[in-house]
């Protein structure tokens, strides 16, 4: 098997599970265990900043004394194992107490898939946006059939799906991984702080997570929000589906169009999709908008991938990866989004568009923030001389 291929199946087996987590979830808490939305929205958040733990300490941490590819066995097996003692409980401290432990591991590919993505991009030359696609895929999978099972059955089948996935996930990981991924790629004293001494590394982090975060609102609250507008559950996983596929097809063309953009203008380019997209979701509670906003959703996170991936290739070595995708997925995909969570919801109970206006105004900084990047690229600070020298050795060897 290529390492293409192995990383495309990877990526698949994990966001296959993610396409029942990320829009289900709420709804499972709500129905299922009987929370209230409050409640439902305080677990989760609780799970995105136990998330932002995992990926900034736990996952760097742990790739320091196992390989990627041992690492990616065991984090499956254990999900497994926490989704099924998820089941009987159904006390508010119990499932926040089981989802922060199940927190603590299930979400830690988010952070090492990309960092095995950035080294076989460099050591074996594939092609991450058609890897990343399949994972598109898994999720849009997993996003329409248990938006049909719980129309047959009820919320109560997101679980069984869940722990379904996870096995799937497990068979996938066993699959022999390429010889890059078995040797550990940092040793116990890499300075990773030294990533905080590039001025571009911070503000491209700054961006990146500031858009990712400020998805919050519709990872959330969408299904609810879609709910309240008056569409039936049956259709809520067909809405769905459109911005997914929106990303597959972006990721699939991402290399050959993006590749030779800069990191600035792809940035510009996801800032003013982020806040046009939340912005008409807040003007409009129309169902034909909120389908229209979908096809975003390839800029607003597909872009923001992209670019962060593009600059980390551009600018670090590959013992810095699990620190700078542990850091991005902390803070834009667990801490950042646990807190947007926490203000979505509360403007949600004002008024369900009132989340979405936030998530906007968010993001609209970020335009201040891309004029900065510009002016520092031109300085080309990268994080210390000797990152920069090996990396650009390690291209002109290429």
């Amino acid at each position: 098997m290529t390492d293409q291929r192995w990383m495309s199946l990877q990526f698949f087996g994990f966001f296959f599970t993610f396409g029942i987590f990320v829009p289900y979830w709420s709804a499972w808490l709500t129905t299922s265990k009987g929370f209230t939305a409050d409640e439902a929205g305080l677990i989760i958040a609780l799970g995105l900043i136990t998330r932002s733990i995992t990926t900034f300490f736990i996952f760097p941490f742990i790739s320091r004394y196992l390989n990627l590819a041992r690492l990616n066995q065991v984090v499956s097996l254990i999900s497994v194992t926490l989704l099924i003692i998820l089941i009987p409980f159904n006390s508010l401290i119990a499932v926040a107490f089981i989802t922060v432990l199940l927190s603590l591991v299930y979400p830690m590919p988010l952070a090492m898939y990309e960092s095995m993505a950035s080294i076989l991009i460099r050591e074996s030359k594939i092609e991450y946006g058609k890897s990343r696609s399949y994972g598109s895929i898994g999720y849009i999978i997993t996003l329409s059939l248990t938006g049909i099972l719980i129309s047959l059955k009820s919320e109560n089948v997101v679980i069984y799906l869940l722990i379904f996935g996870c096995i799937l996930l497990s068979f996938l990981t066993s699959i022999k991984a390429p010889i890059p991924l078995k040797t550990k790629i940092a040793s116990n004293k890499v300075p990773f702080f030294k990533l905080f001494k590039s001025k571009t590394f911070l503000i491209v982090l700054t961006i990146c997570v500031t858009l990712q975060a400020a998805h919050a609102a519709y990872y959330s609250y969408a299904v609810l929000f879609l709910k309240n507008i008056g569409v039936k559950t049956s259709f809520t996983g067909f809405i769905l589906i459109i911005a997914v596929i929106s990303e597959i097809a972006f990721f699939y063309i991402s290399d050959s169009l993006f590749k030779r953009r800069s990191v600035q203008v792809l940035l510009l380019f996801s800032i003013s999709a982020s806040i046009l997209r939340w912005v008409l979701i807040f003007s409009f509670n129309s169902i034909s908008v909120f389908v229209l906003s979908q096809f975003l959703h390839s800029i607003t996170f597909g872009l923001t991938q992209y670019a962060f991936v593009k600059y980390l290739d551009e600018n670090i070595e590959n013992k810095y990866f699990p620190f700078a995708h542990g850091i991005y997925a902390a803070l834009g995909l667990s801490l950042g989004s646990g807190i947007l969570t926490l203000v979505s919801g509360y403007l949600y109970s004002i008024s369900p568009s009132f989340a979405f206006l936030g998530m906007a105004l968010v993001c609209i900084p970020c335009l201040g923030l891309c004029y900065f990047l510009k002016l520092t690229l031109g300085d080309q600070n990268n994080l210390t001389g000797e990152i920069s020298e090996n990396v650009t050795s390690k291209r002109k060897s290429v």
